[in-house]
């Protein structure tokens, strides 16, 4: 600990002056910049009110459950386009192991809990292709829950959802496997590398998914008469063609896939 503590006290006191140049970190602003360009022009599609007024109207409706959201999604954000954006440019381009950058040795410091993370392994940069795509909606549910955007608990939903399903898929294959690449031997890698940085995408994640999924609830509680209306308009909601498109092609599946599955050479049969 006494080691970690002294290498902290250090950073950026010791080294060659271009020792902090990253080409990495180039590539993230090249990157996320003209997207964050896109967001803007979406949020002013949405004809938000962006004047000093309106701002400081939506700052004193703010309760703490929502300042903890923002501060959350701000963070999420953060993470999802610098550092993770970052492991997949070292993985889609060299790996993380071969990498003298500040990136590498971030990847290459976590890789001693994980060792999937300082080589290009398939199932992780999947993961790291979606979570660099979460890292924009998070930006967006910074907006919606800001200036409380209606759309805000439905959006948080996908994005919860999708962090969930992103750490069981990080951790779920490893675990068939028998843990083969997971190092817990220190207490820092087991509690802090490998607990306590992925747990916290759990947890915070399954607190907001429950707070959407109960407003979610009560709002259509209070309207199920509505909602049970066949005829009533709903903006944005699919229409009767599209439900009968996806009627058409449940049945064609129902009697397409066992069709071919059944009449497949060698299919075992009673003789």
């Amino acid at each position: 600990m006494s080691g970690r503590i002294s290498r902290l006290t250090r950073m950026g006191k010791a080294g060659a002056a271009d020792d902090d140049y990253d080409p990495t970190f180039a590539f993230i602003l090249l990157f996320t910049l003209p997207i964050c360009g896109l967001l803007a022009q979406f949020m002013y599609a949405l004809k938000a009110d962006l004047s000093a007024t309106s701002i400081r109207k939506a700052y004193s409706r703010l309760n703490f459950a929502d300042i903890l959201a923002i501060g959350w999604y701000s963070i999420d954000a953060f993470t999802h386009l610098s550092i993770e954006l970052g492991y997949l440019v070292l993985a889609l381009t060299s790996t993380p192991m071969k990498s003298d950058t500040y990136t590498g040795w971030l990847w290459r410091e976590y890789a001693r809990a994980d060792s999937r993370w300082a080589v290009r392994d398939p199932t992780v940069i999947s993961i790291e292709i979606l979570t660099v795509g979460l890292g924009f909606l998070c930006l967006l549910q910074v907006f919606g829950s800001f200036f409380k955007m209606p759309w805000r608990h439905p959006l948080q939903i996908i994005i919860c959802v999708s962090e969930l399903y992103g750490g069981w898929m990080t951790f779920c294959p490893e675990w068939v496997e028998g843990s083969p690449h997971l190092d817990g031997s220190d207490p820092i890698l087991l509690w802090v590398y490998l607990v306590f940085m992925n747990g916290l995408w759990v947890v915070v994640p399954a607190l907001l998914l429950w707070d959407s999924f109960a407003r979610l609830t009560d709002i259509a509680d209070v309207a199920k008469g509505r909602l049970d209306l066949p005829n009533l308009p709903k903006a944005g909601a699919p229409s009767k063609l599209w439900w009968q498109a996806a009627a058409g092609l449940i049945g064609l599946y129902m009697v397409l896939v066992p069709g071919i599955l059944l009449s497949a050479e060698g299919v075992p049969v009673q003789k």
